[in-house]
């Protein structure tokens, strides 16, 4: 378990966490799934073969390896804004606005 532990610092260390995204951000969210997971090794019913390929998932996702395999050719998404502007949008400032409304 403790070589997949440092695996899964070292990706956390490469997905910071966005504070305008607070409650929401996925960074965040691997961080309190650790916190579960470092809890529920210490329970019988541990899945340590299910933890190793969610890890693999996450180290695929972190290196981009579909991202790389099927490159896009367009700098905007399909509503038009770059991904740039889709942050923006996605933003707690933005959401919060938009309730008041």
């Amino acid at each position: 378990m403790s070589a997949n532990y440092r695996r899964f610092l070292k990706i956390l260390e490469k997905w910071p966490v966005d504070k305008s995204k607070a409650g929401r951000d996925l960074a965040e969210d691997l961080r309190d799934q650790l916190k579960n997971l470092l809890v529920r090794e210490q329970e019988t019913n541990f899945n340590a073969e299910k933890f190793t390929k969610e890890l693999d998932a996450l180290s695929r996702i972190e290196k981009s390896v579909h991202g790389k395999s099927y490159a896009r050719n367009f700098k905007t998404t399909a509503t038009g804004l770059t991904g740039e502007q889709c942050n923006q949008v996605l933003s707690s400032e933005f959401l919060e606005y938009m309730n008041t409304k």
